[in-house]
């Protein structure tokens, strides 16, 4: 993700998340090179971070490296200075091209071990893709070509299945239904005519909450997701990113000024119409990864934890300012509880335009 720095926007990983008096806060991990790694910080202002795909990454300080993969280069001999003695900001560097790499993997977690499947196929409960989390049962946006000079479809495969087939490589195949957003003139009179959809909570909330925009500035227009394709196959190059709710993202994407005229005049347009996608104008290949922490290697400090939330005990979700012992925590030896999340197979493969 993207968070401010003060003068500048860097790219971080997510470590933790929580609430101090009721208000949010994250544990940011900055990206790196191996050679210059950084602290971790804390930031209690949603208005400061970006997910990733909100942005595309700039070029490199140095021109040299930026179509390069983070792994092939040697940031040993560029942080020394002895490249070509210009000052550069290597931190940049290396956290572009990290994320970059970041960007073109996959990783899969909590295999479905009960499902009816084929040798060499995988069934999984969710998977890390790019620099998100997918779950099934979750909305993911689809490419889909546009007209020239419109605005690009906004259309979403709500996901019923996770399959890896590993032979004679690794592919996944998503299969769930595709759902369209439509603007139309409004048939209904009342709310309490309103139909409730059958999507998931988060997307029946968020087009409520659009409804409701539009009616109370009385624009009679009808928002509503309908279905394309029940039954879809699609493979990672069809999927953009995480779907993402029209009033939590908007008013940082548009800013708040321009999210609330909106607001006023009862038109908000979804939130994947200010996203990119996953591997714009990336040029590193799709990898395979075992977990994320393969996944994110190097360009985090190796004593790096994750927090499980939930899932993990309660020192897992501490703060470094919270915690009642600062060395309470995992020994570097206990990473793979918090980062392996691959639950299935020992196959390994190579796991913003606005």
């Amino acid at each position: 993700m993207w968070f401010n720095n003060g003068p500048n926007w860097r790219l971080g990983v997510i470590g933790r998340r929580g609430l101090l008096n009721d208000r949010p806060r994250y544990l940011i991990q900055p990206l790196s090179n191996p050679c210059q790694q950084q602290a971790p910080i804390i930031k209690e202002d949603e208005n400061t971070l970006r997910p990733w795909l909100a942005w595309s990454v700039p070029e490199t300080t140095l021109p040299q490296i930026k179509n390069e993969i983070f792994d092939h280069v040697n940031w040993t001999i560029l942080t020394s200075g002895q490249f070509d003695g210009r000052e550069r900001d290597f931190v940049v560097d290396g956290s572009i091209l990290a994320a970059k790499s970041i960007d073109a993997s996959y990783s899969l977690f909590d295999q479905n071990k009960e499902a009816l499947a084929g040798p060499g196929e995988f069934h999984y409960n969710g998977m890390f893709l790019g620099a998100e989390k997918i779950w099934v049962g979750e909305p993911v946006r689809l490419k889909v070509p546009s007209p020239p000079n419109a605005l690009p479809e906004q259309v979403v495969l709500i996901i019923h299945k996770i399959v890896e087939h590993t032979i004679p490589t690794s592919t996944v195949v998503f299969t769930g239904d595709v759902y369209k957003f439509v603007e139309m003139p409004t048939p209904y009179k009342h709310r309490s005519q309103w139909p409730t959809s059958d999507l998931p909570p988060r997307m029946v909330a968020d087009l409520r909450f659009r409804n409701e925009v539009a009616d109370d500035a009385n624009r009679g227009i009808w928002y509503e997701w309908r279905l394309l394709e029940p039954a879809a196959k699609k493979g990672l190059d069809d999927i953009k990113g995480r779907w993402y709710e029209t009033r939590t993202l908007l008013p940082i994407l548009r800013e708040p000024a321009k999210y609330r005229e909106d607001v006023a005049k009862g038109k908000l347009g979804d939130a994947g119409a200010w996203m990119n996608g996953r591997r714009d104008n990336n040029l590193v290949p799709e990898q395979r990864r075992k977990n994320r922490l393969d996944t994110l290697g190097q360009s985090v400090p190796a004593d790096f934890k994750v927090s499980r939330g939930l899932d993990g005990p309660p020192q897992d979700n501490e703060f470094p300012d919270q915690a009642r012992n600062i060395n309470t925590g995992f020994a570097v030896s206990d990473m793979d509880q918090f980062m392996d999340l691959d639950q299935g197979h020992d196959f390994y493969g190579n796991d913003m335009q606005h």
